[in-house]
């Protein structure tokens, strides 16, 4: 998978102040049991929520990726279930708590994705358990079309442009392995908070909580009789 060629330097990109966030949502909003991290790139978040007592399912599209998890899974002796998996796919276990951090729902295709991923996600909740997940603000989308970094340390370029799509950006990020280039295109896609109120009250979830942060909007859903 394209994801692969990211994992050595994906958490260089994670904001810290995020996964507070998230930590401090699910201690609000959660009791300990069972709960599964979606994209859950590395594991910061997945290995965090594993040392607070969660039984933690980590998964992710990227193998590489997952190898980090488990590595530093038993470095600490932490229990966590790692398996590839993708969101337009059924879940086929029930868990207290979802999470799917760091735009993981921005790089689904269009609305229509959003909707079955978010149908998967409801049906593997338990009753009155919570879903917790991002967006990018459009705002932050449409900034990023011109962007250029060059990495000294991990070998990479990086460019970002304006997709085809509304508050959709492409970015195209160029590696050195071994004397190689290998290239992976990523796309991502916003849109307004609105739409994706619609499709979880669609869905069947209500929306408990929203924190507004600066380049994004963490939602809390809960699944109601």
């Amino acid at each position: 998978m394209s994801y692969d060629l990211l994992a050595t330097f994906y958490d260089a990109f994670i904001d810290p102040d995020v996964y507070e966030e998230y930590l401090r949502l699910v201690d609000k909003y959660t009791s300990r049991g069972t709960l599964l991290d979606i994209g859950c790139g590395t594991g910061t978040l997945s290995l965090e929520l594993a040392r607070s007592g969660f039984f933690v399912t980590a998964t992710d599209l990227s193998e590489e990726m997952l190898q980090f998890v488990d590595y530093r899974a038993k470095e600490e002796k932490l229990e966590i279930e790692i398996a590839v998996y993708d969101m337009l796919d059924p879940i086929p276990v029930k868990f207290d708590v979802i999470v799917a951090s760091m735009d993981v729902i921005n790089h689904l295709s269009d609305l229509e994705d959003v909707n079955f991923g978010f149908t998967n996600i409801f049906d593997a909740l338990e009753l009155n358990g919570v879903f917790i997940f991002d967006v990018l603000s459009a705002e932050y989308i449409d900034a990023l079309d011109g962007y250029v970094e060059d990495d000294e340390e991990f070998h990479f370029h990086w460019e970002s442009h304006k997709g085809e799509s509304l508050h959709s950006i492409i970015h195209s990020i160029k590696i050195e392995i071994e004397n190689q280039i290998e290239e992976v295109n990523i796309f991502e896609q916003t849109h307004d908070v609105s739409l994706y109120d619609e499709i979880l009250s669609k869905v069947g979830f209500s929306v408990i909580e929203r924190v507004i942060m600066p380049e994004r909007t963490i939602f809390v859903a809960q699944k109601t009789e």
